[in-house]
């Protein structure tokens, strides 16, 4: 029986395919081509680090996945499949664009032997004083944690060895001559002469270790006490190293092949890329940071919406909501509320959940600033985020030395919600800020989101009812508020019912979902269900997306569309139409996926003050009108791009609308 889902990893890897496209796109500036095959790489090493453990434990178990029936071995199978399509696509733009940077006179990438004599003697000079001390030659043993980026393999009469390539040395070495690079690896290979000739090596290759690193939080129980889950996390984080080898990936200049490299490490070869190209392409970041400068090379910068300082925030909310959307409104907006608050003496208590904000954030010193005056300050700080438990051990504990009380949150679920609440006075008087993405004035640069704030006493009552709920575990009724792991996805399925219930009886009636993810089952189900019966659906999915296309029947009315530009697409938002012409627009910090959904403390919240309602639903509206940054899912499981002439672009149209306003106010 042919599945009704597409494996979630699969469909991954095709949005990592969109993202390499960009490097084709013309009205993409040069340089950012190269960044967006920079951070294809990058997706690409967390996909191997965190997704193929799941692959790995059902080759292990023999288990077959239920949703599409895939053995572990046919994954990994079609993962090699994937990645090699990306690879081929990735790497032939690679070159393209190297030439179009040669052509151009920005920077040539040159190969040792292109290089002049006065360039070589160069080269030479500073191999023999920056990296000929740092290169340790070992003999390769499987035992042996890769722990550098790039290594070198060496074979000699009977012996192999390794060298590793120091990190800090970066990969772009000038020869001498303006704007002329050559590659570390490619430099070490023609000029360590002493090295090759002490060990007679006969064959050298470059080649990349990524290992698994998705470790689980094997220590949670709801019963353990703060300390002693600070003390069970700082355990984990110290015995955290690197595990299975996921990926090998070797430079395709040598004559060994991927049976070689599989059979020396003892892994399957589907796991060994050979890899036509300068091995990991996240190297062009150096370029873009060496020619960034150049405006005509990048994305025009632009200035977002700011809070017009004139104006107290507070005051202002008092009167009318405020809704933002990142980053085409600054992230300074919040901060500036945030400070009011602070600065405000009628503040009684401030709480925020915080997941992931920058080194040196100055939400952070806000916060401790707010405690030090005698405020009452919470802030639940989530540790397990992935990569960023470290950094939030060190935020709790900047917080906490300032007499902030910090929260941990549920041991067994993560709270990935975006709440902030203000309170003054004890009867629900206050303000709140919900949101769908991170405290992070970085990362809010670049990822489109959108913030609501409001006095609402509706919101307040509820944010403080969160709150509790974080605090002691007992759950609570909203009045507006839902939350997984236990109401959020009752409610999607239960409005998916009502939206087709009305279409039924009136012939009106349709679901608009953006999200990052599209895996879970039940509501996947549920889209089945009332596509079957005519309901129309309009999903905008940037990422991963199991549904299936053509399944519904003649009636079925279902759009997937994933918006991939120059900001990365990462707001939550639900628009579910009525037959009585009622209908409700959510925002969210939940995607559509089973982890979100059922082991995670999640927010999802209805827009009901009419100000925002519009606006959000203009937003809606403009999404769907999409042409120039869309792909559209086929039922063949392909992305493709409607090509017209004069297409629209949602990113590009608001950036454009900036030059028009000033103020969010």
């Amino acid at each position: 029986m042919k599945s009704k889902y597409y494996n979630r990893d699969l469909s991954w890897l095709l949005f990592d395919n969109r993202v390499i496209d960009q490097a084709y796109n013309q009205k993409v500036p040069i340089l950012e081509k190269l960044r967006f095959l920079a951070i294809a790489s990058n997706n690409l090493d967390e996909f191997f680090s965190v997704r193929m453990h799941n692959i790995h434990s059902m080759i292990g178990s023999k288990k077959v996945e239920k949703r599409t029936g895939l053995t572990g071995n046919e994954v990994l199978e079609l993962v090699y499949e994937f990645n090699i399509r990306n690879m081929t696509k990735q790497y032939e733009a690679f070159s393209l664009l190297m030439e179009s940077c040669k052509d151009r006179n920005i920077f040539q990438l040159l190969k040792y032997r292109e290089l002049s004599d006065f360039e070589k003697q160069n080269v030479k000079d500073y191999y023999h004083s920056n990296i000929a001390d740092e290169l340790v030659v070992k003999t390769f043993t499987t035992e042996h944690k890769f722990r550098h980026n790039l290594n070198i393999l060496m074979q000699s009469q009977g012996y192999t060895y390794t060298i590793a390539i120091p990190n800090d040395l970066g990969r772009l070495i000038p020869t001498g001559v303006e704007d002329h690079y050559v590659l570390i690896e490619d430099l070490i290979l023609h000029v360590a002469d002493e090295i090759f000739q002490k060990y007679d090596i006969l064959k050298s290759y470059i080649f990349r270790v990524t290992y698994d690193k998705n470790k689980k939080y094997d220590f949670l129980d709801e019963k353990l006490t703060d300390k002693q889950y600070l003390t069970k996390m700082t355990q984990y984080l110290n015995e955290r190293d690197l595990r299975k080898i996921t990926r090998i990936e070797f430079a395709a200049d040598g004559s060994r092949g991927r049976s070689y490299f599989a059979q020396l490490f003892g892994i399957s070869k589907k796991s060994v890329y050979k890899i036509p190209g300068p091995v990991d392409l996240k190297l062009l970041n150096g370029f873009f940071k060496l020619y960034k400068s150049q405006k005509n090379l990048v994305f025009a910068p632009f200035t977002a919406n700011k809070w017009n300082e004139s104006k107290n925030i507070l005051r202002y909310l008092d009167k009318s909501p405020l809704f933002l959307k990142y980053p085409y409104d600054s992230f300074s907006v919040f901060l500036n509320y945030l400070e009011t608050a602070v600065d405000d003496p009628k503040t009684t208590a401030i709480s925020i959940t915080i997941y992931r904000t920058e080194k040196n954030s100055q939400l952070v010193k806000l916060l401790q600033r707010a405690a030090k005056k005698g405020i009452k300050v919470t802030a639940l700080v989530e540790l397990r985020a992935r990569f960023d438990e470290e950094h939030n051990l060190l935020v709790s504990e900047l917080l906490s030395s300032s007499g902030v009380k910090v929260l941990y949150g549920d041991r067994v679920n993560k709270v990935h919600s975006k709440v902030c609440l203000v309170q003054q006075g004890n009867d629900g008087d206050g303000y709140v800020q919900i949101g769908t993405g991170n405290y992070n004035a970085v990362t809010s640069n670049v990822f489109s989101d959108v913030s609501y704030f409001t006095s609402n006493k509706a919101y307040v009552v509820d944010a403080i009812k969160f709150f509790e709920r974080l605090s002691d575990h007992q759950e609570v009724d909203y009045d507006l508020l839902v939350t997984s792991p236990n109401q959020m996805k009752p409610m999607i399925l239960n409005n998916i019912k009502r939206a087709t219930k009305d279409y039924l009886r009136t012939g009106k009636g349709s679901v608009f979902m953006k999200v990052n993810g599209l895996t879970d089952i039940d509501v996947i189900n549920a889209i089945y269900s009332a596509a079957r019966l005519g309901l129309p659906f309009r999903l905008i999915v940037r990422g991963p997306c199991s549904l299936k296309l053509g399944l519904c029947g003649a009636k079925e009315d279902i759009v997937v569309q994933s918006i991939v530009g120059e900001l990365l697409e990462h707001s939550r938002i639900f628009n579910f139409n009525y037959g009585d012409q009622e209908q409700e627009v959510w925002i969210s910090s939940a995607d559509m996926m089973t982890r979100n959904l059922d082991r995670r403390v999640e927010v999802a919240v209805p827009v009901v003050e009419e100000k925002p309602k519009k606006k959000l639903l203009k937003m809606i509206k403009m999404y769907l009108k999409d042409t120039e940054n869309s792909y559209f899912l086929n039922a063949n499981g392909e992305y493709f791009k409607k090509h017209k002439i004069f297409g629209i672009s949602t990113q590009q149209t608001w950036l454009k609308r900036l030059k028009w306003r000033k103020y969010v106010n």
